[in-house]
């Protein structure tokens, strides 16, 4: 039995060995690129916006005409800090906090249920989780047709959720109690950039419609947007997949000309079995020399065990093996491989040789004299 467990320990840590997975969001790091690490992914992690825990007054008031007009069903609230600033800020806390008392309250976590109790309420739902996700994922598997719903945010990814509970037939009111700037990273974004316009990543996380929004008009001040716009997609194999958490991201995409996938909850396990999904199902597979080979962004399976492999020689590799079999010329590989475009036959050769030496059986590439290269049969 522990034999069992610790195999199947062993294949999810490689489940997504060899692909490289940008996930872009309010945050440094997020949960979800530790989720997919855990995974065997190579994580490029970006800041794409920052959320200051800091309301803005106007947009907090604005909603307490909504939220006075009429019963409320549901309150979630999201953070202690949140909810303190959500309460000192409007004019009337008293007659926000007799709203409190006719709704379900749901607090994400300890903390946050014993910042409504200083108010008198004592009637609170919370997650042993500690997180906002697990409210709205009770939320949208509940039925939340025809409920309506105040959601205290404090980040943009919350906003996801309360689209899906729109989508679902909720009625939502948001009150987010943070402000969004520019990251700190400049240079983080930059290089997200650059690798989505060459096509240097299997797939990028989309979290929330604001980071995305930043991201995109950093592509485009730095004249990058058409090329990364080109590569994002999900209607052909050689196209880089862009998950987006939820549809307010997607909708951002979509108006770029992306063509996004979006799982059917907007939660970080989603997000990955998404993203699992769609790098497996472009990994190139072969029989070469009796063996099994599977080729991934930046390396490859051979009978199950993995071979790192630098992007240039994979670039081949994964020419040869879309043909198995067939011979491929120099001037073919030029015309197959981006990075080989403008180079000479020597630098071919060269390509070829480091592509060997990354193989444990370098004889898995032929050289057919005069005619060029293709893989072992």
């Amino acid at each position: 039995m522990q034999t069992t467990s610790v195999n199947e320990a062993a294949r999810l840590s490689t489940l997504l060995a060899g692909f490289t997975i940008a996930v872009i969001g309010h945050r440094r790091r997020h949960r979800l690129a530790d989720l997919l690490e855990r995974h065997g992914a190579r994580i490029v992690s970006v800041q794409g916006v920052r959320a200051v825990p800091q309301p803005e007054p106007d947009a907090i008031r604005g909603t307490v005409a909504a939220l006075l007009d009429g019963p409320v069903d549901d309150i979630v609230a999201a953070s202690a800090g949140g909810v303190r600033a959500w309460l000192r800020t409007v004019p009337d806390p008293e007659r926000l906090v007799e709203v409190f008392r006719s709704a379900r309250l749901l607090a994400a976590d300890a903390r946050t249920a014993d910042a409504l109790r200083v108010y008198g309420l004592r009637d609170i739902l919370s997650t042993a989780a500690g997180s906002a996700d697990e409210l709205y994922r009770y939320l949208l598997t509940h039925e939340p047709a025809g409920r309506r719903i105040v959601a205290q945010l404090d980040a943009p990814v919350q906003a996801e959720a309360c689209e899906s509970l729109r989508i679902g037939g909720a009625d939502v009111v948001e009150v987010p109690t943070f402000v969004t700037e520019p990251p700190n990273d400049v240079v983080g974004v930059r290089r997200v950039v650059e690798l989505m316009s060459r096509r240097q990543l299997d797939a990028v996380a989309w979290l929330d419609p604001i980071a995305t929004g930043h991201v995109l008009r950093f592509a485009a001040d730095h004249g990058r947007l058409p090329a990364v716009s080109s590569q994002l997609g999900s209607r052909h194999r050689l196209q880089v997949p862009a998950v987006c958490r939820g549809p307010l991201a997607a909708a951002v995409l979509r108006r770029h000309g992306v063509d996004p996938l979006v799982p059917p909850l907007p939660f970080d396990e989603e997000v990955a079995a998404q993203l699992a999904r769609a790098v497996l199902d472009r990994a190139l597979h072969a029989a070469v020399a009796g063996r099994a080979l599977e080729v991934r962004g930046h390396a490859v399976l051979l009978d199950g065990q993995v071979y790192p492999i630098q992007q240039g020689p994979i670039d081949v590799l994964r020419a040869l093996t879309l043909e198995p079999g067939r011979v491929l010329s120099s001037a073919d590989l030029r015309r197959l491989v981006p990075g080989l475009t403008d180079v000479d036959d020597h630098a071919i050769e060269m390509a070829v040789s480091r592509l060997r030496r990354s193989l444990p059986d370098a004889d898995m590439v032929q050289t057919v004299i005069r005619h060029g290269y293709r893989l072992a049969r």
